[in-house]
């Protein structure tokens, strides 16, 4: 039997002057994941987060990219 390991993608996280507001599942949309690859970029169209927050287009938010972790299918 071979196992393969299933990975469940990447998560991103908001943050609008520092605070943060909340995550979405999301593909890999930049080469370096975690803290060091933090962007800063204004929002082209409104996001709604999982917790269900609103972020409007046109405002400043940084953003880090995480991946999520994967399970071992046998």
């Amino acid at each position: 039997m071979e196992n393969t390991f299933q990975d469940l993608g990447f998560f991103k996280e908001y943050f609008v002057n520092g605070r943060f507001f909340g995550t979405i599942k999301c593909e890999k949309d930049r080469e370096i994941v975690g803290y060091l690859g933090r962007e800063e970029e204004v929002l082209k169209e409104t996001v709604i987060l999982d917790n269900k927050k609103r972020l409007i287009a046109g405002i400043r938010v940084a953003t880090i990219i995480y991946p999520m972790c994967g399970k071992f299918n046998k």
